[in-house]
């Protein structure tokens, strides 16, 4: 089986990650197409697995085609009739316009030389690794002001701490990065993790996220776990809670605590499993 992943924009590299993951731990075959990728899916292509978007008419004749939605409903193709209709199991799957339809996992390849734990214990290093600094509707916040105004006050109160903001960087550095730190936040302005917090999980990190109880229970559900890894901090509490874990140097917490969130990727949220969920999709969409 060949399966054709479209994407016309970047979506955070997840598209990428999944083609590679597919490649790698199943016998089938995927490549990218679109942005950053082949102009056009090879011939034999039997599946074409849309991001967001879906390509035009002649692309998608006599090829399965599927749909899985990355973000908000105004920025994806919620119109053109398609085979199936997937949404990532995220904030996006306790939204209307996308009711009913099959909930899908990020795929985060950890066994990788880069996502090798790497055991930050001589001092507290935060790291934040925003993917844009403007909000782009009620979903698509990073919280970019209000996080950085917080982290250089906890710079300013706590000199031995360390911070990194990480954004505009490649993948490979960001995730370098990421790597150095021991504690990570995701977001903490909306209610719901994002790829770059299953980074932090997989990476071995104290990772901090906001989520509210429907989406704990869509991750949850989706991972088959009776618990979820993250910190769950929102923004209002973000500084005290910083402060509270500076001043008691519990260094034994923040790497146990990075080290139980590496152990539930590994047991809940393995690459080989979600590429075999997929490939069963592609399987009943052939029919």
């Amino acid at each position: 089986m060949l399966i054709a992943q479209y994407k016309s924009t970047n979506i955070a590299h997840a598209p990428d990650e999944l083609c590679k993951a597919i490649n790698k731990y199943s016998s089938h075959q995927s490549v990218m197409v679109g942005f950053n990728g082949m102009s056009a899916p090879p011939r034999n292509t039997n599946i074409l697995h849309c991001h967001n978007k879906v390509m035009g008419i002649q692309h998608r004749a006599r090829k399965k085609t599927l749909v899985q939605y990355h973000s908000e409903p105004f920025q994806v193709d919620l119109k053109t009739p398609v085979d199936s209709r997937l949404v990532i199991a995220q904030y996006h799957a306790t939204l209307p316009q996308y009711k009913n339809f099959k909930i899908v996992r990020n795929v985060i390849d950890f066994n990788t030389p880069q996502y090798s734990p790497v055991i930050i214990d001589d001092k507290i290093k935060i790291g934040f690794s925003p993917s844009r600094k403007k909000k782009m509707g009620a979903w698509h916040d990073k919280g970019y002001d209000k996080t950085i105004q917080i982290l250089n006050r906890i710079k300013n109160r706590f000199p031995n701490v360390e911070v990194d903001i990480i954004h505009g960087v490649p993948l490979d550095e960001c995730i370098r990065r990421k790597s150095q730190c021991n504690i990570l936040i995701d977001e903490c302005v909306t209610k719901s993790y994002h790829r770059s917090g299953l980074e932090g999980l997989a990476l071995g990190k104290l990772t901090i996220c906001s989520m509210d109880k429907q989406v704990e229970r869509i991750m949850k559900k989706a991972a088959g776990s009776s618990t979820q890894p993250f910190v769950n901090i929102w923004i209002d509490s973000l500084e005290k809670k910083l402060s509270a874990l500076i001043e008691s140097n519990d260094m034994e917490y923040i790497l146990k605590k990075g080290e139980a969130s590496r152990e539930w990727m590994e047991k809940y949220w393995s690459p080989q499993v979600i590429v075999n969920d997929f490939i069963k999709i592609y399987k009943k969409a052939l029919g």
